[in-house]
């Protein structure tokens, strides 16, 4: 059979990856977001450079700042500071997901809401479309596994007054089992946000200590702050009244890190290309690296939640920043894990951990 369009409902990550893949395929994407426009959600808006790219490009107005890496604390002890093999962006997501719809030829339908259990969706002037074969990209409220918390501020630094710069500065909490994180924004200002397992009071009375307890934060403007909920349970996959799911209702988001915009496009473009050429998308899905990895990071999540507070605190000093960054990004390389994890004074017993898990 021809397809000649595809619907999407969402316009997230994964919706507008699946919209770049119909074009690229000949095929229409039809595209239902609920939301006035996209990319909404708040999050760090972090956009890893990994081997093997994206399956789009990054359209270059969406780039905000050029990350160059990153500084790593445990409990309020400096780490380490990893720099050139950590690099990326810090998008504005709204600017990049309508552009790359945009350029995919996209029908897009704003303030479009998606009935559960009936294939339609309400329009906002007041009709109604079906919607019978495609990507459902519908976010976290569509998934079925386990989800934290994360809370931030938008903060104002001012040109002389910026912590962090061109760097991610990540706080591990080994008794919240989460991290406190400050991340560039646009010029002028940054993120500071904690996620973990607590409620959204208990993240928001850690985050207001966090700020407090630094000098460079705690006089800084308070824009806005946000929250948000991030599915961290691992895959997800199946169906959506027909549409494949797709991005953060599937569980594509890196259960250590919360990241989440790279693996969602790659789920949202491999899902539409699977389904225009005729394959079976849930195994296209399934086998992709990718996944492999949002697994590999959920088997780690689930060993490190059983070990005692100390416990983390020595696994993650003993990582080397390579090892860190590898099991960061889903990398999840055996040699180069193995050859970092033998430069640490606990070889032995990270070896061994690391055999048992991949």
């Amino acid at each position: 059979m021809v397809v000649r369009s595809l619907s999407i409902v969402g316009l997230g990550p994964a919706g507008a990856g699946a919209a770049a893949a119909a074009s690229r395929l000949g095929v229409k994407p039809v595209i239902y977001e609920a939301m006035e426009k996209p990319g909404l959600k708040p999050c760090g808006r972090g956009l890893p450079i990994v081997d093997g790219g994206l399956p789009v490009s990054i359209p270059r107005d969406s780039i905000l700042r050029r990350i160059r890496g990153a500084r790593m604390y445990v409990d309020g002890e400096f780490l380490f500071e990893m720099k050139g093999f950590l690099d990326g962006y810090i998008v504005d997501k709204t600017v990049m997901l309508e552009a790359i719809a945009v350029e995919a030829g996209g029908e897009i339908h704003y303030r479009a809401k998606y009935k559960p259990g009936s294939s339609t969706v309400r329009l906002p002037g007041g009709g109604e479309a079906r919607v019978e074969q495609g990507v459902f990209a519908g976010g976290h409220p569509y998934y079925g596994g386990a989800k934290i918390a994360a809370v931030q501020w938008i903060m104002k630094t001012g040109p002389r007054s910026d912590p962090v710069g061109d760097m991610l500065e990540i706080h591990f909490d080994t008794e919240l089992l989460g991290y406190a994180y400050i991340f560039p924004k646009e010029e002028g200002f940054i993120e500071v946000g904690i996620g973990g397992f607590a409620t959204p009071r208990e993240l928001r009375e850690r985050l207001e200590s966090f700020i407090h307890a630094r000098s460079d934060l705690r006089e800084l403007e308070r824009v806005k702050l946000e929250g948000a909920r991030i599915a961290i349970g691992g895959l997800d996959l199946g169906v959506v009244d027909g549409l494949v799911k797709a991005g953060e209702a599937a569980g594509f988001v890196l259960p250590l890190t919360g990241e989440g915009i790279r693996p969602s496009l790659i789920s949202g473009y491999e899902a539409a290309s699977a389904l225009i050429e005729g394959g079976s998308p849930l195994e296209k899905l399934r086998s992709l690296p990718i996944a492999r990895a949002v697994s590999m990071q959920k088997r780690i999540l689930d060993l490190v939640a059983g070990m005692r507070v100390e416990e983390r605190r020595i696994l993650l000093k003993s990582l080397t920043p390579r090892a860190h960054a590898e099991i960061a990004l889903g990398m999840f390389r055996k040699h180069v894990l193995l050859k970092e994890l033998a430069r640490s004074p606990r070889a032995l017993s990270l070896l061994g951990l690391v055999t048992r898990l991949i």
